[in-house]
């Protein structure tokens, strides 16, 4: 009996792989014609060739400035490098969709992974909650934690420093502080848990790139491993850290309401509620679910606290490597400001010309998400051909970021002046893409910017930054969203501020 259904199994999974098989030849044949094809054996594809290998090393072997594309197994993974491509992908309603690597940071409804439907109305809601408006109301805030920050380093002078630490806990001060309105005077994350949330969102990260390096877990046959059991632990805790902050303040709303004052109600018609006070307002209206509101708070502090960490320590290490533009940084600040402790205002940014150009080409050599995945919804004519629905598109920054073909010949050395408006001014729209593009773009860039700028001019007016490390030493890696692999690279002095000039 077992034997005549082994038999009969064994039939149907046969005929099941030759369907696959002549599916793919097919569509080999029409659709994916005019494409560059990576080939790979039977029924598994190219699998093989991902196993422990990194995002960008996945990616090597697809063919530079071509539309390319491989099988892994049934799934098709395309491949794209070219501004253009780039475009018309980013642009269309047909590729709004994540792809299915998003899916492991098991979050449905947060604005980085949410099904279109989900966000294009989450976006809509929550974008005047980041707006110039809202962002100019931050600065005395970001002022605030930027100089506690130096205090602290105060402490640290003349020796090395973890930097990616230093600004994920003061990331993580003002995302709490700003769009989530909490009053954390007594209780800043700029310690000890700070340091733990650091570690801990850094340890899930790394595990959700371990995943994407192990084909056979991208389907439900992770969840009878043993990572899954370690993930979900570490999900948990992260989970705890969140749960409870938003505790905190469904208890101070609670609070102000016993008192005669109803926060949410005031911010609403003075049109300037922050991110979670519009979550929590729709949430009593009863317009979303709690998921929904805990969902774009986990993604709130994942998304734009780890990225604004790894940008900024991108742009510290490369001033402490280039002294000269460090320096070049320093004389726009003396410049701008008075003093070493004067506050950043909106008109002192608005003269930091310099220094945005050494932000942008940060952001080239390290983008904060080197790789973006979008999945086609629907079949989507391009380049003569056509990528079919299903299809897993994944848009190499990185590759784009590094090709001489866009930045010439020096595009492994840190060249601000690549941005000036005179050197720039031919470049494809979508050649630069720090915060992506399109309609699902980055939700933060204003607020992102601003935070920038104000950091590197608090530390860089109480500070010198030195380190040990030339430009090939650096290391970065590939994941979800980049990370930098270089632990305590970083060196404090005290900064003689005024020039001996300007000493009467």
């Amino acid at each position: 009996m077992f034997g005549g259904v082994f038999s009969a199994l064994s039939l149907a999974i046969l005929i099941l792989v030759l369907v696959v098989e002549c599916w793919k030849v097919y569509l080999n044949k029409t659709k994916l014609k005019n494409f560059y094809h990576v080939k790979g054996w039977p029924v598994i594809g190219t699998a093989f060739n991902l196993i422990g290998k990194n995002n960008e090393q996945i990616f090597e072997s697809f063919k530079t400035n071509e539309l390319s594309y491989t099988w892994v197994g049934p799934m098709r993974l395309f491949h794209v490098d070219r501004p253009e491509d780039f475009q018309a992908i980013l642009t269309s309603n047909k590729c709004l969709k994540k792809a299915f690597p998003y899916d492991f940071l098991n979050n449905r409804t947060g604005l980085l992974t949410a099904h279109p439907s989900i966000w294009k109305d989450h976006r809509r809601t929550l974008n005047v909650t980041l707006g110039s408006k809202m962002v100019h109301s931050f600065m005395p805030i970001f002022n605030e934690k930027f100089n506690k920050m130096c205090n602290l380093l105060e402490r640290k002078l003349n020796s090395n420093i973890d930097i990616h630490c230093a600004f994920f806990n003061v990331s993580m001060d003002l995302v709490l502080s700003t769009s989530f309105g909490l009053n954390w005077s007594k209780l800043s994350m700029q310690n000890g848990r700070g340091d733990e949330i650091h570690n801990l969102i850094i340890e899930i990260m790394e595990d959700v790139q371990n995943r994407i390096q192990k084909c056979w877990q991208w389907n439900p046959i992770y969840k009878f491993t043993q990572n899954y059991e370690t993930d979900v632990e570490k999900f948990r805790k992260f989970y705890q850290f969140s749960r409870s902050t938003l505790e905190i303040k469904r208890m101070d709303l609670a609070e102000k309401l016993e008192h005669g004052e109803n926060e949410l109600d005031e911010a609403k018609e003075k049109n300037c509620q922050n991110f979670l006070q519009k979550c929590l307002q729709l949430e009593f209206e009863q317009k979303w679910t709690m998921e929904e509101v805990y969902e774009e708070m986990d993604t709130m502090l994942i998304a734009s606290v780890d990225t604004s960490a790894t940008v900024l320590s991108g742009t510290i290490i490369m001033l402490a490597i280039h002294q000269e533009y460090q320096e070049r940084v320093v004389d726009e600040m003396r410049e701008i400001f008075e003093s070493v402790d004067e506050p950043v205002t909106n008109d002192h940014l608005k003269r930091m010309s310099f220094s945005e150009l050494v932000i942008k080409e940060a952001l080239r050599y390290f983008p904060i998400a080197p790789f973006i995945g979008r999945e086609c919804t629907a079949d989507f004519p391009i380049n003569g051909g056509i990528i079919p629905k299903g299809s897993q598109v994944f848009l190499d920054v990185l590759r784009m970021n590094k090709n001489p073909k866009y930045y010439g010949e020096n595009v492994n050395e840190f060249y601000p002046e690549r941005f000036l408006p005179e050197n720039c001014a031919n470049w494809h729209p979508y050649l630069s893409v720090p915060f992506s593009a399109g309609p699902r773009n980055c939700i933060g860039n204003r607020y992102a910017w601003t935070m920038m700028k104000i950091a590197l001019s608090h530390i860089l007016r109480r500070f010198k930054l030195t380190t040990d490390l030339r430009m090939q030493d650096v290391v970065i890696k590939p994941y979800l969203l980049l990370k930098i692999g270089n632990k305590n690279a970083i060196r404090i002095e005290r900064r003689e501020w005024k020039r001996e000039s300007q000493i009467i």
